[in-house]
């Protein structure tokens, strides 16, 4: 399948690269981390239901293992079942990246998808991105976003956690103020 962005689309007005850091500020990272509150929040952001799909037997050598499908009313991304949970949210990770970061496709694939999307009418499909390599501009992109959001995800908090009332009564009677 032939990928192409919004940023190579002619008269949309975008120019260059995206700015990632910026993009990265806008998304409420749950502490601690999980991948399903995340969706939830940027489902909630952008205003449309996102779903996830654990499909077995997607991947293979040319097959991907992760696809995002955007219908008219929602957002779909399938992942491959059988792998690990870490590469898993990596995957989702990875199609959440084409998701905010404006990717589209050209739409020729959901007939062909050797019915992994049964439950998906074609009908309704704006948009589907696959991947089976990084061969592209957009796939690289895609995977550098998903590693600083699970970057951002493991950085320790900067906050102070909150004392325990006895720690705090403990502090008090021991401190010289």
């Amino acid at each position: 399948m032939y990928l192409r962005s919004r940023r190579e689309q002619p008269g949309d007005g975008r120019q260059g690269r995206p700015d990632f850091e910026d993009l990265l500020a806008t998304i409420d990272i749950p502490d601690p981390f999980d991948v399903q509150v995340l969706c939830d929040r940027i489902a909630a952001q952008r205003g449309r239901a996102l779903h996830l799909h654990s499909v077995p037997g997607i991947s293979g050598t040319d097959a991907p293992c992760g696809v995002w499908i955007a219908t008219e009313k929602a957002d779909h991304i399938f992942h491959e079942a059988a792998t690990s949970p870490l590469h898993q949210d990596h995957i989702i990770l990875h199609e959440i990246g084409h998701m905010l970061l404006g990717h589209r496709s050209i739409i020729n694939g959901v007939q062909s998808a050797g019915g992994l999307f049964a439950d998906i009418d074609p009908a309704t499909v704006v948009s589907l991105l696959t991947r089976a390599s990084y061969g592209t501009e957009d796939e690289r992109d895609a995977e550098r976003f998903a590693g600083l959001i699970a970057g951002k995800a493991a950085a320790p908090r900067t906050t102070k956690p909150a004392r325990s009332g006895v720690l705090q009564r403990l502090g008090d009677a021991l401190s010289d103020s």
